[in-house]
């Protein structure tokens, strides 16, 4: 009897966790009126909650036959894996989001967020001006705009950004553009590139200014690049946080493996 209240006790936690997810979906489309890039991930992990919760509430494993009972241990296993790594994962996200920067770099970089035509998405502007606060607190310090052009933009998001810093008061010569990369791990390749050519040092110290949920992953690729790397994080909008924190962590397990 205990146990049958334990199992209906997940069912009901499931099913619950499921509405949150729905309902955070529902939050995100009517806020920004508009489908949020990955939140459609919320809405089927919540559907799939419910599902599972009502199966968990209605029947009972011990009904089933030995074949099905090991499936469901073998996927209880992995479940419990990705939920494991989740948390750790997640954990170092919102400790890099947090952190403080207190040490002078010989260089900052800016990494591109997107830009529409030739204007600055919300996510690169908030990047933009938190790296504007921290060039203020440092003057004279060589900064590199790191963001090629892609589809539907006129411009480089390397210059999207030079064009906003020179009109707030940013020394043009101060400014080094990266165009070419497309991702943050390229953002680090070629940042490394072209310091390699202009400072021959080997331990250069690099301030990178992203989003908060985005410095954890920046960070250890700007490492393995050989850079003594310290975040900056830009603030996001506070509804959009969850998406970004679920998204990045699949963006971290495959920059882990594959960005080498």
């Amino acid at each position: 009897m205990k146990n049958l209240k334990n199992h209906k006790g997940i069912g009901y936690f499931l099913v619950a966790f499921g509405i949150i997810n729905i309902l955070y979906f529902i939050s995100c489309f009517i806020v920004f009126s508009r489908f949020v890039n990955f939140s459609e991930f919320f809405v089927m992990l919540g559907i799939a909650c419910v599902i599972l919760g009502i199966y968990k509430i209605r029947f009972h494993e011990n009904n089933f036959n030995e074949v099905v009972k090991k499936f469901l241990t073998v996927l209880k296993v992995f479940i419990s894996i990705i939920v494991i790594s989740f948390i750790f994962v997640e954990g170092c996200i919102l400790v890099s989001a947090n952190e403080s920067h207190n040490k002078k770099p010989d260089y900052i970089t800016i990494l591109g967020g997107g830009i529409s035509g030739r204007n600055m998405l919300l996510v690169q502007l908030q990047r933009t001006q938190e790296a504007l606060k921290y060039i203020k607190q440092n003057p004279g310090i060589k900064v590199i705009a790191s963001g090629g052009q892609g589809r539907g933009e006129d411009i480089s998001e390397a210059e999207a950004m030079r064009i906003y810093l020179v009109q707030h008061g940013v020394k043009n010569e101060d400014i080094i553009k990266e165009e070419k990369s497309k991702n943050t791990l390229e953002n680090m390749k070629y940042t490394r590139e072209i310091l390699k050519k202009i400072d021959g040092r080997k331990n250069i110290q690099l301030a990178v200014v992203t989003s908060n949920f985005h410095v954890f992953r920046a960070k250890f690729l700007a490492k393995r690049y050989g850079f003594q790397v310290e975040g900056v994080p830009a603030p996001v909008n506070y509804l959009l946080l969850p998406n970004y924190c679920v998204r990045e962590y699949f963006g971290v397990v495959k920059s882990f493996i594959f960005d080498r």
